[in-house]
């Protein structure tokens, strides 16, 4: 037995089949391992990218594979050891029975076995399902676009094993399903949830072209695995099918550490300002603390107050951000009025202006609405309106106007008499990793990375950002937000 079980291993090309069958979960497993695993016959789902979804499929296939021959060399040795391995497996596992009418038509199938997966990655439970009908247990599941019933009743009926791609609407999900019968009636399942993966390919393609690009490239990738059974080409998808996976896991690293370098920036770039109003307020407070008055003390306390509020709704908007980032939020418009945004970040500035005498005007009519994410607005104006402030010499001004145009946008300015930006340093402003920080009128600090990210969320939005600066003469920043109908 352990002779011919070291040989089948060794020589995978000439293991031609292992058979068990286990009684109390009529399982018969027959597995020819001369060639690829045949793909599905039929593919109706056009919105899949085709390479990435084709690598799947063939690890998925391959994969499936794999469980079965082991499955069927551990039942060989022990019975419970091998439902060990189905209980404790991450794929979805269910046996059925076909049920038929009088003309032999399939109607609905019964649930005979099935493992912890199944119920997580459908919602169901083992302890419900089990010798029930599917119209019993999940009704909802029989008025799916897509006839699970007939589709399965086939393979019942008339045996082979397929590998597809399907959706359902009674459970939300996308699944992929490895499905096949050795035993005329009944039919067995595994399948995993991809609707994550799914709904990423959505986002980068048209639907349409996908669909037929992948549908001919499947057809074509068939019909040359149907053909191809060499040892040359096994170790050419093996090989792809490595590169793949380390190509897709160091492009999930690389962006991950650049949306963390990203938060930590943004975090120290925003929270800068405040917290210098804070210290100077402090430095106030220990060297002149005897000479100040009750009046100026309270005074004082309320400013500190109101900073501290105006700074912990900052960081909970970077928090915020963050979770943009990282998928969590998605792009929410809504009306959000200028005149009154404006007014809020120019108070969260407010220690800043006084300290270097400046004069802030907010010139947007008050009835002005846009509709824009609130948190990305604000975003754009704090650093654009923090900006002005630390590149302005005492005495000067910052001004805000908004306009709406003829080509259908909203064009926002953020102007400054301060002292203006090196020519040398217009055209990388708003490229990452340009270096054009520097210190302003007097030594306040700069990463430059925030008109990074108002050019990022201007560009969501749909508008445009530019620059209009000659060195000594002062700056404006311009951005655009297309306007909408409000209904």
């Amino acid at each position: 037995m352990k002779k011919v079980l070291k040989i089948g291993f060794c020589n995978l090309q000439n293991f031609r089949a292992f058979s068990v069958f286990h009684k109390s979960h009529r399982l018969f497993f027959k597995h020819p391992m001369s060639g690829y695993p045949s793909l599905l016959p039929f593919l109706n789902q056009k919105t899949i990218s085709n390479n990435y979804i084709l690598l799947i499929i063939f690890i998925f296939q391959n994969f499936c594979n794999f469980v079965i021959l082991n499955f069927t060399l551990v039942c060989l040795e022990t019975e419970n050891l091998y439902k060990a391995v189905l209980i404790n497996a991450p794929i979805g596992f269910a046996h059925h029975k076909i049920v038929l009418d009088e003309d032999g038509k399939p109607i609905d199938y019964i649930f005979l076995d099935a493992n912890p997966a199944f119920e997580e990655l459908t919602g169901l439970s083992i302890e419900k399902i089990i010798n029930k009908r599917l119209g019993e247990v999940a009704p909802e599941i029989l008025k799916d676009k897509f006839d699970w019933v007939r589709f399965y009743g086939n393979i019942a009926l008339n045996g082979g094993k397929y590998t597809f791609v399907q959706y359902s609407d009674a459970l939300k999900r996308w699944y992929k399903v490895y499905a096949f019968s050795t035993e005329k009636f009944y039919f067995t399942t595994f399948f995993l949830d991809i609707s994550d993966e799914y709904q990423k390919l959505l986002d980068f393609k048209e639907k349409e072209e996908l669909a037929e690009k992948f549908y001919q490239d499947t057809q074509k990738l068939a019909e040359d695995l149907a053909l191809s059974q060499s040892v040359l080409e096994d170790a050419l998808y093996e090989k792809n099918l490595l590169l793949y996976e380390i190509t897709e896991v160091k492009e999930k690293l690389e962006e991950a550490l650049r949306e963390k370098d990203k938060l930590f920036s943004i975090i120290a770039h925003d929270l800068k300002s405040p917290f210098s109003g804070f210290l100077g307020i402090a430095n106030l407070l220990s060297t002149n603390i005897e000479d100040l008055s009750r009046e100026e003390l309270i005074e004082i306390a309320k400013m500190l107050k109101e900073s501290a509020e105006k700074t912990y709704k900052l960081i909970e908007n970077l928090l915020e951000w963050s979770r943009v980032q990282r998928g969590m939020i998605q792009f929410k418009p809504d009306w959000v009025n200028l005149f009154y945004l404006v007014n809020e970040i120019s108070s969260q500035q407010a220690v800043n202006l006084q300290k270097k005498e400046l004069q802030f005007l907010n010139e947007i009519p008050p009835e002005l609405e846009l509709f824009a994410d609130m948190n990305m607005l604000s975003t754009i104006f704090r650093n654009l309106i923090s900006n002005a402030i630390k590149f302005t010499p005492r005495g000067g001004k910052v001004i805000v106007f908004a306009t709406k145009n003829a080509d259908g946008e909203t064009l926002i300015a953020v102007r400054d008499t301060g002292i203006g930006i090196p020519a040398d340093m217009l055209p990388v402003l708003f490229k990452v990793g340009a270096k054009t920080f520097r210190p302003g009128t007097e030594g306040e600090s700069s990463t430059g990375l925030g008109l990074v990210l108002c050019k990022e969320y201007v560009e969501k939005h749909g508008g445009k950002v530019w620059v209009e600066s000659t060195e000594g003469s002062g700056t404006t920043f311009f951005f655009t937000i297309p306007n909408q109908t409000k209904e």
